[in-house]
């Protein structure tokens, strides 16, 4: 029997007909274990959807108090847990929701470098939003796909809301600094970047200033990771590093960038950061505290490490209120 045949048949028996795991088995010949992975296959593949109908979420006053805190205009929280991928999959749960409150209000949505974004991709549900236009705030990778440029999370995200998408045909790290202005000139890329500045809402990651807290820096050669370190550098948004008062590093990697730079994605009206983990506390707080941030999508043990005001523990634990 095909899988998914199967995935909606076990579905149907256990939600339709309430049969227990064990009775589902018997009946069709399974163990109890073959019929949970089955119905959790359903969930995930979209056969079965559940909708949880209550305004109110599970972490509403520790959101207030974030909030509150740093003078956001909103906040999104989910748990967070000692495994850091489960964490991932929770805030990339919360980034769904928080794009379907806010995309269908937007012009145009500018959509940052981020592997946490990438991990909303999969729970947005699907909803036309017309006149949208998805516009990624800076180049791409080469090489290997990862589902984590700009531009594939344009083109994922455009499918979902059947948007209109825009490419910016240029890497997000040139070979140097002389490269990365000839870039920049390009008028394809000029125009790109154009439509980025005139968004409304910014969707982009937080990365910090460790080898492993970023897509980015890991790319750059010692000798630019120490210039950002000198010039005290906390942590970066797509590419453009930022001190512990907000304001931009400049540099020569600052130049290979090939992206809006840290005073336009400023300027942009909504701009949400979706981060978690406690190698992202310091620079989160950083983008919340300073307003080059006024949204935040997180999970709660970093929420609460960003109240504290200190790092987060290295080793998450289940935070599930």
């Amino acid at each position: 029997m095909e899988a998914r045949e199967l995935q909606g048949r076990v579905a149907r028996l256990h939600y339709e007909h309430h049969m227990t795991h064990h009775e589902i088995g018997a009946l069709l010949g399974l163990s109890r274990v073959k019929v949970t992975r089955l119905l959790a296959e359903a969930r995930r593949s979209g056969i079965v959807e559940i909708h949880v109908h209550s305004p109110l979420t599970p972490f509403a006053e520790l959101e207030a108090a974030l909030t509150g805190e740093f003078g956001l205009d909103q906040s999104w929280i989910a748990p967070g847990f000692a495994d850091p991928a489960r964490t991932r999959e929770a805030v990339g749960r919360a980034g769904a929701e928080c794009l379907a409150a806010l995309v269908p209000s937007a012009r145009t949505v500018a959509i940052g470098l981020s592997a946490t974004i990438a991990a909303v991709v999969p729970h947005v549900r699907p909803e036309p939003v017309p006149g949208l236009g998805l516009v990624p705030l800076a180049g791409s990778w080469g090489g290997l796909s990862r589902g984590t440029s700009p531009h594939e999370l344009v083109l994922n995200l455009g499918t979902a809301f059947q948007a209109e998408t825009y490419h910016l045909p240029a890497p997000v790290l040139a070979a140097d600094p002389e490269t990365g202005r000839a870039l920049r000139a390009d008028p394809a890329v000029r125009e790109t970047l154009r439509r980025a500045a005139g968004a409304d809402l910014l969707v982009a990651g937080i990365g910090g200033t460790g080898r492993d807290a970023g897509l980015l820096v890991g790319r750059l050669g010692a000798h630019e990771r120490r210039r950002l370190d000198e010039a005290g550098a906390v942590g970066d948004v797509s590419g453009r590093f930022f001190t512990a008062a907000g304001e931009p590093v400049t540099g020569p990697a600052d130049e290979r960038v090939v992206g809006l730079t840290l005073r336009e994605l400023a300027a942009i009206p909504r701009r949400v950061a979706v981060a978690c983990g406690p190698h992202k506390v310091t620079a989160l707080r950083t983008a919340l505290r300073t307003g080059l941030m006024n949204a935040v999508v997180t999970d709660a043990t970093t929420a609460e490490a960003l109240l504290a005001h200190e790092d987060a523990p290295t080793a998450q634990k289940a935070t599930a209120r």
